[in-house]
């Protein structure tokens, strides 16, 4: 069992969490440049402390062992930004990692007075002190989420790809071309299974190959790094090669490529996070602890989850079943 939970962290990584910072501080092209990085990274943004605390430790308890960064400068009406952090770092010691995020200050006192504020707290993952061009404030956040972990045991974020997903290998020395089920990919790799009946030639590398998955196409040149038998067929592993044999991808597909995995790793979690809070809103109390809650809350989550999982399971069994 242990081995298999390595294996699935390994695959999924962790999740970072920005709170409090808005699009000035954080815009959408770093989230979505940190995937490039193999770093999975969300706002939690909320005018309201109230509101925020209550998506803060509901995505806390939906997502274990994620890394939170409290964005200290952003005002918030109802608490101070001191106690939000304290309450949330003594509640999840052992299931989360925190840290500070923060505009760079004038003078070094003003510095020696937020590190005197915070230190007393379990902050694993230090602080970000970010400089007036935000521009310049990328590498910081990489630097910062590098050193404590952030990106988990995985070198990439990988997704898996849609039923209609294929890959078109072109062999023009045989004059064919063989269409193999495209299962996922990632900034760097893919893989796909080719079926028992077609013969692939022994190649290491293949040009001019057609990827068509998630309402991407594009072409680039690969070279199969593995490959072994599964019940479907010949399951192989490409790595993306440029024209000139670089591996990676040219600069323009590489991009559009990296949008596409930002869009279909990140939009299922926002969407548990929505889904959850509508539960936890039918549950809140005023005279029952927020933890308590949540608490509460992701467990008719997880429940109704599971039981749309099982009716998924069965109407694939019924599919399967059925007379074509």
């Amino acid at each position: 069992m242990a081995e298999q939970t390595q294996d699935i962290n390994a695959t999924i990584g962790h999740k970072t969490f920005f709170v409090g910072a808005d699009t000035t501080i954080l815009p959408e092209t770093f989230l979505e440049d940190l995937v490039a990085y193999g770093f999975e990274a969300y706002r939690i943004q909320e005018s309201s402390a109230k509101v925020l605390q209550q998506k803060l430790e509901l995505t806390a308890q939906l997502f274990p062992n994620s890394f939170f960064f409290f964005y200290i400068d952003m005002p918030l009406t109802g608490l101070k930004w001191q106690e939000i952090i304290q309450q949330f770092t003594e509640s999840h010691v052992e299931d989360a990692s925190s840290g500070l995020l923060y505009t760079k200050r004038s003078t070094e006192n003003d510095c020696l007075l937020i590190e005197r504020r915070y230190k007393s707290m379990n902050l694993k993952c230090g602080a970000i002190e970010l400089g007036l061009k935000r521009t310049q404030n990328f590498p910081l956040f990489l630097v910062q989420l590098e050193k404590c972990g952030a990106r988990g045991k995985r070198k990439n974020i990988r997704v898996h790809c849609g039923a209609s997903s294929t890959v078109t290998f072109f062999i023009r020395e045989a004059n064919k071309r063989i269409s193999a089920a495209m299962m996922d990919f990632s900034i760097n790799h893919f893989s796909c299974i080719i079926s028992k009946d077609d013969e692939m030639p022994p190649y290491d590398t293949y040009e001019d190959v057609l990827v068509q998955t998630s309402g991407i196409r594009f072409r680039t040149n690969c070279k199969r790094i593995m490959d072994r038998d599964s019940a479907s067929g010949r399951l192989c592993v490409f790595v993306f090669l440029q024209k000139n044999g670089v591996p990676g991808l040219g600069d323009d597909t590489k991009f559009k490529v990296q949008s596409k995995i930002y869009e279909l790793a990140t939009d299922p979690i926002r969407l548990q996070q929505q889904e959850a809070y509508s539960v936890f809103l039918k549950y809140k109390r005023e005279d029952i602890p927020l933890e308590a809650v949540c608490a509460q809350a992701m467990q008719e989550y997880r429940l109704a989850k599971k039981k749309e999982q099982e009716q998924e399971h069965v109407q694939d069994k019924e599919k399967e079943a059925s007379p074509s």
